[in-house]
């Protein structure tokens, strides 16, 4: 450039942001139809002005929507967009919290699977939001995951993260999000296990259980959720309303389930009381209402001394 400044071949020049800066040596110095200008365009008090409305904007619109524009570790979503994957961010949370309660030993692996319309969507905010759900639900009180920095504590982490995404559906559900958890165990000393669940959002804004480790069943995934393991065999039912009623715990919603091979064996890798229950698994998904902590905890150890039920777990995933 300076060269064909200098022939004429080139009248004049303006020139702005520079490989070093400030700029100390160049052959432009001496060039009277040459204008060199440093990198503070964005120091005009118009400049300033601009930015500052734009940054109080941003900061209102996440706060206000969700909506995480120009993040430098996240890719930008439009207010339409984000309409669209909003109540898939809410659900994978949900569903990721549910999950980290029956996840044993050491995460390794994290198997993220997008099918239907939200295969086509940008699926960042959705993984994220999946990813802070697992790691707040398994550290409890004080974790720090969020949907901005939870692929980076992944990552640091060491758990590895594989994300698959299909188009198309079989059935009536439009979309499903499905999560599988591997663990090597070695940390607690327990074998090495998978365990999975899948979930979707009816009517626009409630986010559904549709299957948990194989099992179809369909729960919702908010409130305080018991979920159950137990032996296919009857009066379990009976005897889990029982032990709830007894420790004043109103039934808001009963779902169940089971293996779709009834001589199917539970995991002992995945359950520490699955051992009691050699074959022939079945799942139940109880929300329930609780006046307290201590009759939910009462509830919980008098449900794992029934015979026929191999695990169970308290999961407070909150209101809608």
């Amino acid at each position: 450039m300076a060269d064909a400044i200098k022939s004429g071949h080139v009248a004049g020049a303006a020139l702005d942001v520079f490989h070093q800066e400030p700029l100390k040596d160049s052959p432009f110095f001496n060039l009277d139809n040459v204008i060199l200008s440093p990198h503070i365009a964005g120091a005009t008090d118009e400049a300033q002005e601009a930015i500052g409305i734009q940054l109080a904007m941003q900061v209102r619109d996440y706060l206000k929507l969700g909506v995480a524009q120009n993040a430098v570790n996240l890719p930008s979503l439009s207010h339409e967009e984000y309409l669209e994957v909003a109540p898939y961010i809410e659900m994978a949370e949900r569903l990721g919290r549910f999950l980290s309660h029956a996840t044993p030993g050491n995460l390794e692996n994290i198997q993220i699977t997008y099918t239907g319309r939200i295969a086509s969507a940008k699926t960042d905010l959705i993984r994220n939001a999946a990813l802070a759900g697992i790691f707040n639900g398994a550290d409890g009180e004080g974790a720090t995951a969020n949907r901005i920095n939870a692929a980076a504590i992944a990552h640091e982490r060491g758990v590895r993260i594989q994300e698959d995404k299909r188009e198309f559906t079989t059935g009536g559900v439009g979309s499903v999000l499905k999560l599988v958890l591997h663990s090597s165990g070695v940390a607690t000393g327990e074998k090495a296990g998978d365990t999975s669940a899948s979930a979707t959002v009816l009517h626009g804004t409630s986010p559904r259980l549709l299957s948990y480790d194989g099992i179809d069943i369909e729960a919702p995934l908010h409130g305080t959720l018991v979920a159950i393991r137990n032996h296919d065999v009857p009066g379990v039912v009976g005897r889990i309303g029982t032990i709830l009623g007894e420790h004043g715990l109103n039934i808001a919603n009963f779902a169940l389930g089971r293996a779709a091979d009834p001589a199917r064996a539970a995991d002992p890798a995945r359950d520490a009381h699955s051992q009691r229950v050699p074959q022939g698994q079945a799942l139940a998904v109880v929300q329930i209402d609780v006046p307290s902590a201590a009759s939910a905890n009462a509830a919980i150890e008098a449900l794992r001394k029934v015979e026929a039920i191999a695990s169970v777990r308290l999961i407070e995933l909150g209101k809608l």
